[in-house]
């Protein structure tokens, strides 16, 4: 932002002229700030694709399409799950934002965290879900080849575990739920959000193939997507009400498997936050419960 060098120097111009200057490094310095956090309303896979610095999301998607007609893992999907609750504990705080949802996704071999939490008009859910892993073999709900069952036909064996630890829990289909998942675990909660058998008051994301499934009607989704990160876009374009995707690069950059690691997500949550988008903080806030609730932890294995 320039200044017209035709301007007279009268004290008023030169008063206006300085506040002009100083507004412009205001803004320079808040772009700078923002570099690379870019909230859109369903991206297309061109705009992604531009985001990603000319990544390869459509080859990616055909390899998930090959995958679908040709895995020699699709095997028929196992409902109900036997699921175990490996431990609880009493008098957990409720999450405040998408930041602290995302840090309580559990690792290892417990795969699903559900929180219970007493509220005047009844009890509220929070629920955790974990993303592939990737050591595992067929015998594990969240092996790799869980994604080409939910692609292929809507539901999968990591699906059927997840529903079998919320009907542990108690979560029934008036019980209010919010949904928090990475990369896999994020296209099971828009999965059980589309399902009709829950009440699901909102889903969060990170690092999710979101386009696995259609997007739930009607219910408020926030995605949060690395460019650098080539997982997503094994879903291809999100179908159906998108929500808001936000497209934030790694800091420092990194790409393939390091951007898809939910530390590296955990970060930019954080970087997200200090944006302090109205329409975020208005949902968090809505979403947010006083005093302490029950947390607990469940692991599956099909071979038990």
């Amino acid at each position: 932002m320039g200044i017209s060098a035709r301007l007279t120097f009268t004290p008023e111009r030169l008063a206006l002229q300085f506040e002009l200057e100083h507004a412009a490094r205001d803004i320079f310095g808040v772009c700078a700030d923002l570099e690379g956090v870019i909230a859109t309303i369903e991206p297309s896979e061109a705009t992604r694709s531009v985001m990603a610095t000319v990544s390869p999301w459509s080859a990616t998607r055909r390899v998930s399409e090959w995958l679908v007609h040709h895995a020699p893992w699709q095997t028929v999907v196992a409902h109900w799950v036997p699921i175990t609750m490996s431990r609880q504990i009493d008098n957990a705080n409720a999450p405040r934002d998408f930041a602290e949802r995302f840090a309580r996704i559990p690792t290892g071999s417990e795969r699903v965290r559900i929180d219970r939490y007493d509220t005047p008009t009844g009890p509220r859910f929070e629920a955790y879900l974990a993303g592939t892993d990737f050591g595992a073999g067929p015998d594990n709900p969240w092996w790799v080849g869980a994604n080409t069952e939910l692609l292929a036909s809507g539901v999968s064996r990591s699906m059927s575990a997840a529903e079998s630890a919320l009907a542990h829990a108690g979560v029934t289909g008036t019980t209010s739920i919010v949904f928090t998942g990475h990369s896999q675990g994020g296209a099971l909660a828009l999965a059980l959000a589309n399902s009709g058998r829950y009440a699901v008051a909102a889903v969060f994301t990170a690092g999710t193939p979101a386009g696995l499934v259609e997007s739930p009607a009607n219910v408020p989704v926030v995605h949060v997507v690395h460019p650098e990160d080539p997982v997503p876009a094994l879903g291809g374009v999100i179908r159906g009400t998108a929500g808001t995707t936000w497209i934030v690069h790694t800091e420092p950059r990194s790409t393939g498997t390091s951007a898809h690691l939910a530390e590296n997500y955990q970060s930019s949550l954080g970087k997200l936050a200090s944006v302090r988008d109205p329409g975020l903080m208005t949902l968090e806030n809505q979403l947010r419960i006083d005093g302490r609730g029950t947390a607990m932890w469940f692991r599956s294995t099909l071979s038990e």
